[in-house]
């Protein structure tokens, strides 16, 4: 139950991941920036810490029925039909059973029959950002701006909410509601007075996802494309913060 020592936990796993995995972000396509992680141990502490904010992240969305899981089954979609364009030097089933999976576990959500809880929200996004690194790692075409696009929601909804903590002066590590996808729930419920609380969950989850979806279709048709990859983002953070 301590932060602390999750915290610790989760360095110690996703460090011997990448460590004896040899993954690593290899281009941020910032030249300086590049030339730093070419230092191996600077690359290292630099792709810990990206995952460790994905995965703190995806357990900070993970707060309506079918949020993480649409969210990550959606990216797993996009892949699938990135893969059937180019050649992603990846094992296809395994795109396809990440899939399979998630969208099963989706429905099951949606019905209140499995709930991820915190380390089913941890593993997913472990999982899918050592994933997303692999891919852009084998094949450098891709955009490093595209891994982004795909997975800026968690990785801001956690630095945003560190922010917000501080100037509210709140301890970073404890809960609040002030997260999107609970603004919008409340929204939901009662500006638009949807009283099934189950029903204003499950509708709130679909309509970010929904919007995440068009947005990872626009990324894909032009994942090569670092401006228009940067664009998108900047359009998502312009939405989260208006």
């Amino acid at each position: 139950n301590s932060p602390i020592k999750r915290l610790f936990f989760q360095i110690i796993v996703i460090f011997l991941s990448i460590t004896f995995s040899e993954i690593g972000i290899i281009s941020t396509r910032i030249d300086f920036l590049d030339y730093f992680l070419m230092n191996k141990y600077i690359n290292i502490i630099f792709t810990v810490f990206c995952v460790l904010i994905v995965i703190n992240g995806s357990n900070f969305i993970d707060g309506l029925n079918g949020l993480v899981i649409g969210y990550y089954s959606i990216i797993s979609i996009i892949l699938i039909s990135i893969n059937l364009n180019i050649d992603l030097h990846v094992e296809s089933n395994l795109l396809i059973n990440f899939a399979a999976v998630l969208i099963i576990l989706l429905i099951l959500n949606f019905f209140n029959k499995v709930f991820l809880g915190d380390n089913g929200s941890y593993l997913i996004g472990f999982l899918f950002s050592i994933f997303l690194i692999r891919i852009h790692q084998i094949n450098p075409s891709i955009s490093p701006y595209f891994i982004i696009l795909l997975l800026w929601y968690p990785c801001f909804e956690n630095l945003f909410s560190i922010i917000r903590k501080k100037l509210s002066k709140i301890l970073v590590i404890n809960p609040d509601n002030s997260h999107l996808h609970q603004l919008f729930f409340l929204f939901i419920f009662k500006r638009l007075n949807v009283k099934n609380k189950l029903l204003a969950n499950n509708l709130t989850s679909l309509i970010i996802n929904i919007y995440h979806f068009f947005i990872f279709f626009i990324g894909a048709q032009n994942f090569d494309k670092t401006k228009i990859q940067i664009l998108l983002i900047v359009i998502n953070l312009i939405v989260y913060l208006g």
